[in-house]
Order: structure tokens, then sequence, then C-alpha cells
């Protein structure tokens, strides 16, 4: 029998080697970079990855906080004086995998940078997770996932955005408010939603709140929500992106878990028309039908805006930076993804002006709302660490 060789045979080693020379030839985005020959300061530069679609189902918010970071470049560089800073990016599409593909290129394609921001609890804990390897800060924008308090996984990172743990005691204290003792539980199988699962079956615990059921799903939800109905549950939390949200609502509806003897609790920072049936999604329930089921839902949120008219470190005060935003937008407000967390990734830039826990997350009020018709309307800000202020 011939002796057949391969026309070319390359050692590992030299297959990365050519591997970080075709990836020299990736152009990242660049956001902060002047051509005014005249700026002679030299440029400090960053790296950043920005969810700009939801790819399979996560997070599109660097619709809203792409922006948002591009006006805070622009202020803090007419701040600076012995520097300026350049921002290098690229589309994350909040999948976990594209994210440490992204990591590589910022890290392997010069100028070297000196930190990183990442949004998206799934990329999040990709880049945070790796990056103590080479030294890097990450502050992250858009991650809520309680996993990334973890210290010690976690060493170099940094959120502007508070962890979702900090809702549930707001759902605690309605559930006793209205002396709910039993709930159930819908999860999509991410991190950031186990481990809130968790923490809020724990809370209930401490409080006398039976959980009936913890339910699970990965893609399709209509297993999950029809065990929630043989369990007779009648309090739902509800823990999944925006495009689960459809389809578990679509089932809620041939279900019939929805009215006046039924009650859901959401997160709240999908966009405010999130339960439309999106084109091509063929979830088979119309718009009418998810209205009705969406209807009188909670949600829970983190409040990203000050609620004083005092201006901050920037200069501006909330409906300032609102308004500025909103030119900048490519769609209105209400339909952008991450519009709620933008002034999350502009103080991401500014980093100065933000109040941070021991565990480095950021403090602050939860809004909770209820969808009324076709509106959210806001009923109270509540914090865990004053619970007495509760109203209702």
């Amino acid at each position: 029998m011939p002796n057949i060789r391969p026309l070319v045979q390359c050692h590992p080693l030299l297959l990365a080697c050519c591997y970080v020379c075709i990836s020299g030839l990736i152009a990242l985005k660049i956001v902060g970079d002047t051509n005014n020959t005249n700026d002679t300061r030299p440029p400090v530069h960053i790296g950043a990855v920005f969810p700009m679609s939801a790819g399979t189902g996560g997070w599109p918010g660097g619709e809203g906080c792409l922006p948002a970071a591009s006006m805070a470049l622009q202020d803090v560089n007419r701040v600076l004086k012995k520097f300026r800073l350049v921002m290098y990016w690229d589309d994350s599409e909040c999948h976990p995998g594209l994210g440490a593909r992204r990591l590589y290129e910022l890290l392997y394609n010069n100028p070297t940078k000196l930190m990183l921001l990442s949004g998206c609890s799934l990329v999040s804990t990709v880049i945070a997770e790796a990056a103590p390897v080479w030294n890097l800060i990450v502050l992250a924008y858009g991650a809520s996932s309680p996993a990334l308090s973890d210290r010690t996984r976690f060493p170099t990172l940094f959120r502007t955005h508070p962890s979702a743990t900090i809702h549930n005691p707001t759902r605690v204290q309605l559930f006793k408010k209205f002396n709910w003792q039993k709930i159930a539980i819908l999860q999509s199988v991410e991190e950031v939603f186990r481990s809130t699962a968790a923490d809020l079956e724990e809370s209930c615990e401490m409080n006398n709140i039976k959980v009936l059921s913890v339910q699970s799903f990965f893609g399709d939800p209509a297993a999950a929500v029809r065990s929630l109905k043989r369990q007779d549950a009648r309090i739902f939390v509800g823990l999944f992106y925006e495009k689960e949200a459809r389809k578990v609502f679509c089932e809620v509806y041939k279900q019939k878990l929805y009215g006046r003897k039924y009650v859901w609790f959401l997160i709240g920072w999908y966009p405010d028309d999130w339960y439309i049936p999106l084109s091509g999604e063929m979830l088979n329930c119309t718009a009418d039908q998810m209205k009705l089921a969406t209807q009188y839902h909670f949600t829970t949120e983190a409040l990203m805006h000050s609620q004083d008219n005092k201006p901050g470190v920037s200069g501006m005060n909330s409906k300032q930076f609102v308004h500025r935003l909103s030119e900048m937008l490519e769609k209105a407000p209400n339909i952008t993804g991450g519009f709620p967390e933008s002034p999350l990734a502009y103080d991401a830039i500014w980093h100065g002006d933000v109040m941070f826990s021991e565990k480095g997350e950021r403090i602050a009020l939860t809004q909770i709302e209820q969808l009324q018709g076709v509106h959210r309307i806001c009923l109270i800000y509540f914090t865990s660490h004053n619970i007495n202020a509760f109203k209702i």
C-alpha cells in the first residue's frame, strides 16, 4: 500500500501562530479616536463587546448601550487633560462562544487594551473568568447574574448593573403583603436565571413561603408551563430572556394560566411591547392573545436613573441624558434593546460617580411596575436595605 502523506504538514504551534497572524487582519470598530492633528494627548485604549442582537435568545442591549458609551467617551475626552480614551469594540450577539472569540480578538490585536467593557451575563461570565489570566479589569454595564458576585471566581470584575438578586427581597415583601404563601418559579436554564431562582427559594424559605415547583426549560417552555398547571400554582415568578418570554406567554394563553386567578412576576428590562410576536418567530399566537395573557403582570427592575434633577459628574441630569441619547438611537427608545440600561453603560465609562457594594456591585433601588392595558404603570420604588419603606 503506498505511503500517502499530506501535501503540507504543520506543527500545532505553527498553526496557532498562523491563527494569530490571520486574526490580526480583523478590523475592530473604533469609538473615540480623533483625526484632530492638534490633539497631542496620548491614547489610552479600552476593549468592549456589545450584544447588538439577541442571537439565539439573549439580550440585544448593545442597541442602547453602545450609543450611551459612545456619548460618554465624547464627554470624558472633553474633560481629560493628559490622555484620551479610545474604545475598540465588536458584536458578541449575547453568545458566550462568540464572546470568547471577541475577547481573543481584542487581546491579540494591537493596540494593547487597558481594560474591558462587557454586557450580557452569558458573555460577561466567560470574559470575566478569563480576564485574570491577563491581569485585566472587566467592567460590566449589563450583567445581572448573581454568580458574578463570586470574588474568588471573578476577582477583577466590577459592574454598574446590580445583581438580579436585588429584586428578590421586593418579590418576597409583595408575597407577604398580599398573604401569598405558595409560589412557583419558571426559569430558563442559563446560570443567570438558575442562580437568581436559587436565591429566591432561599429567601422564600426564610419567610415561610412555600415554593411549590421550580420548572426549567431550554428553548421550548411548553412542557414546563403545562407542569406548572398540574401543580395548581397561582403565583408565578418568570426568569427568562425576552425571546423566551414570548414563547412562555403564548403557552400561558393556551393553558389559560392568566386572568384574575393568576399573578405573574417578570423581569423589568424587556422593551415596552416585548409581548408582540415578531415576524418569523412562528409563535402560533396573535398579538391580541399575547396582550390578554400578559395583562396585569408585575415587573421588577433596578432603577437606572437618578430621581432628583441634580446634574451628575457629566454635568447632565437624567432628563438631559435621555433626551440626548434618544437623538442618537436608530429607533424609538421603547423598542430599543438596552435602553433602560443605557445609563449603566454611560457610567461604566466615567465609573467614578457610582456607588459599589463590597462585592463590586452597584447599589440601586428596585422599581415595581404593572402592565395595565398597553402601558406599564410604576407602582413603587423599593430598597432591600429599608424594607419598612415598602408601601403600595
